[in-house]
């Protein structure tokens, strides 16, 4: 007996899971915005990496807007601003 992807995705309560996992994608960096807050540190902190990632998290969540697919676009728009938050915060802290 073979079952379909969307069966076994409504059978797991995939979109459920997704939507879960895609609130963790804007809270991952926030541990680095928190440490950069509170010890002002940011020598270690790679601009280069952080533009990049903003870039690639932006365009991702406009690739969510053109199909249609919140779940991308507010997953990725929070990401690429909490990545901001931590970019401005390198800018205030150096």
């Amino acid at each position: 007996m073979s079952i379909t992807r969307e069966e076994l995705a409504q059978r797991v309560r995939w979109h459920s899971f997704v939507w879960g996992v895609g609130l963790l994608n804007p809270l991952m960096i926030m541990p680095q915005f928190y440490k950069i807050l509170y010890t002002g540190e940011v020598a270690s902190i790679s601009l280069p990496f952080l533009f990049v990632l903003v870039f690639l998290q932006s365009i991702f969540s406009f690739h969510g807007f053109f199909t249609r697919d919140k779940m991308i676009m507010w997953s990725n728009g929070g990401a690429a601003f909490t990545t901001a938050l931590v970019i401005l915060s390198v800018f205030y802290f150096s």
